[in-house]
C-alpha cells in the first residue's frame, strides 16, 4: 500500500474503483524522488506471478483528475487484457491520444479523438447518412459528459434516453415527446450510440464498463407503443390508377415525364434507380443505390428488373424500355441534370447522394394535375406508389408470380417482402384468394 500524505486521502477512494473496475494489482501513488514528493502519477502492476513494473503517466496526481486517472489505468489495463504480450510501457502509450490524459479540466478531448477515429471507418457513407450518423455520435458525447457523469454504457444510453427521446416532463409519446417511443427513430439513435461506444471499447482501449446494454435492455430503452400498430406502407397504384395517369400524361404532351413514370412504375424501381438503369442487349438492370454500414464496403451486383405488363396495353413497358434504350424517348431535362450531379464527377454542382433525383421525380410528378387529383382522393398516395403497384401486380394480380422472383426483381429478401407487403391481404383479398382458389378445383 503506497504510503499516504496528508492531503492525499482522495487516493484511498481512486485506488478502491481501481479494484472494482480493474482488478487486483493495480495503483497509484504520488511519485517520490529522493523523500520529495514530485506531483506526478506513478502506476505500478503486479502480474500474477508477483513481478512489478512501474510507468511515470502524464496526468498529475491531483484530486481534481481522480477520474482521469480511473479511466487511464482502466484503458491500459484492458489493453494488457486484450494483448498479453504487451508491457506495461507498451501498454501505457496504445492509443494515448484518445483517452482522457490532458490536463485540461473538460472530458471532451477524448471523446472527440474517439469520434474522429469512429467517423474515418464510415467514410463511405453518402453526405446525408453520415450527416445522420455524426449528429447521433455528438448527442452520445453530450449524454457521456452531462451531469452526473455516466460510468457506463448502460448508464450513457438511459441518459441519451433522458436527453433526446422524452418530452419536458418525462412524456414517451404524444406532441411533446421528441422522439415517440417504439420508432424507428428510437431504434437507430440507440443503435448508432452503441455502436459508438463498442469501438470505444474494442478499438480505442476504455474500460469494458462502457460497453453498450445488450439488446434487450435496448428494446426496453425503445419501448412499445401503447398500442402496436403495422407501419403505414404508401398504398399500391392499381393498374386502372397507374394506366390512366399514363394517358393523362401522354394527353398533355409531356412524354418525357411519362418515360420516367411508364419505367418506374412497369420496372417497380424506386425513383432514384433512374439514375443507374440501363439496357444491355435487351437486358435491363440497375445498380445498387442504397447504402449503409453492412453493405459500404462490399461491391453489390446490378440487379436485373424486367417490366410487368399489364392487359390490353399492347406490351407497353417493354415498348418505354426500348424507347429509352434506343434514345428516342429522354428523361425530363431537369431529372437528367440531377442524375448527372450524382454520376459524373465533373458537374459544377456534384453530390454523392441519390437521394436528389428521387425528390426531383417526386417534384415534377407533383406538379402534374391528374396526379394532384389521385392524391387529393387518396392521401397516402406518393411516389413510391408507383413502385407499390408493381409489387401488388407481382403479388395479388391476377398473372402473380412467385414470391421469390417478386423480390427478387425489387432488390430485397422475401423475408421483407412479406413484411411489408403482407399486410395489404385484408378480409376481402382474403376471401378473394379463397375463391380464386377454389374456382380452379374440379368439383
Amino acid at each position: 500500500m503506497p504510503t499516504r500524505r496528508k492531503g492525499e486521502e482522495w487516493a484511498d477512494s481512486v485506488r478502491a474503483q481501481l479494484k472494482a473496475e480493474v482488478g487486483l494489482g493495480w495503483t497509484i501513488a504520488n511519485h517520490v524522488q529522493r523523500g520529495i514528493a514530485t506531483g506526478r502519477t506513478k502506476l505500478t502492476h503486479r502480474n500474477s506471478d508477483g513481478q512489478r513494473s512501474s510507468v511515470m503517466l502524464d496526468i498529475p496526481f491531483q484530486k481534481a483528475n481522480s477520474r482521469k486517472l480511473l479511466n487511464r489505468v482502466a484503458a491500459i489495463a484492458e489493453q494488457m487484457n486484450q494483448t498479453p504480450t504487451l508491457s506495461l510501457a507498451e501498454a501505457t502509450n496504445a492509443n494515448a491520444d484518445l483517452i482522457e490524459n490532458n490536463t485540461s479540466s473538460s472530458p471532451a478531448i477524448g471523446w472527440s479523438a474517439i469520434k474522429t477515429k469512429f467517423l474515418k471507418t464510415k467514410a463511405g457513407l453518402r453526405s446525408n447518412t453520415l450527416k445522420d450518423l455524426t449528429l447521433r455520435i455528438d448527442r452520445t458525447i453530450k449524454a457521456l459528459e452531462s451531469k452526473p457523469i455516466p460510468r457506463s454504457g448502460v448508464s450513457a444510453l438511459e441518459r441519451y434516453k433522458e436527453l433526446f427521446f422524452l418530452g419536458p416532463n418525462g412524456e414517451e409519446s404524444g406532441p411533446n415527446a421528441q422522439l415517440q417511443v417504439g420508432g424507428l427513430g428510437r431504434k437507430r439513435n440507440l443503435g448508432d450510440a452503441a455502436a459508438f461506444l463498442n469501438f470505444a471499447v474494442d478499438r480505442c482501449g476504455l474500460p469494458p464498463r462502457y460497453r453498450p446494454p445488450d439488446a434487450k435492455r435496448i428494446r426496453e430503452l425503445v419501448g412499445q407503443p401503447a398500442q402496436h400498430h403495422q407501419a403505414r406502407l404508401t398504398p399500391a397504384l392499381l393498374p386502372e390508377q397507374f394506366t390512366a395517369l399514363l394517358d393523362a400524361l401522354q394527353e398533355a404532351g409531356k412524354n418525357d415525364l411519362y418515360l420516367a413514370v411508364g419505367l418506374v412504375g412497369y420496372l417497380g424501381l424506386r425513383p432514384a434507380e433512374l439514375a443507374v438503369l440501363s439496357v444491355d442487349k435487351g437486358v435491363a438492370q440497375v445498380s445498387c443505390i442504397k447504402r449503409n454500414a453492412n453493405t459500404m464496403d462490399k461491391q453489390q451486383p446490378p440487379r436485373v428488373v424486367a417490366p410487368l405488363e399489364i392487359d390490353g396495353r399492347g406490351n407497353e413497358g417493354e415498348r418505354l424500355l426500348a424507347a429509352y434504350a434506343d434514345g428516342t424517348m429522354r428523361l425530363p431535362k431537369a431529372l437528367r441534370n440531377q442524375i448527372k450531379r450524382v454520376i459524373d464527377p465533373k458537374h459544377p454542382n456534384p453530390t454523392n447522394t441519390f437521394q436528389v433525383v428521387g425528390a426531383e421525380f417526386a417534384q415534377q410528378l407533383n406538379r402534374f394535375c391528374y396526379w394532384k387529383g389521385l392524391v387529393e382522393a387518396q392521401p397516402e398516395l406518393s411516389p413510391y406508389a408507383l413502385r407499390h403497384g408493381f409489387a401488388w401486380r407481382a403479388t395479388f394480380g391476377a398473372n402473380r408470380m412467385a414470391v421469390r422472383a417478386a423480390a427478387k426483381l425489387l432488390g430485397h429478401d422475401v423475408a421483407t417482402h412479406h413484411r411489408h407487403y403482407g399486410g395489404w391481404i385484408n378480409q376481402e383479398e382474403t376471401l378473394k384468394e379463397v375463391e380464386r382458389f377454389n374456382n380452379q378445383i374440379n368439383h
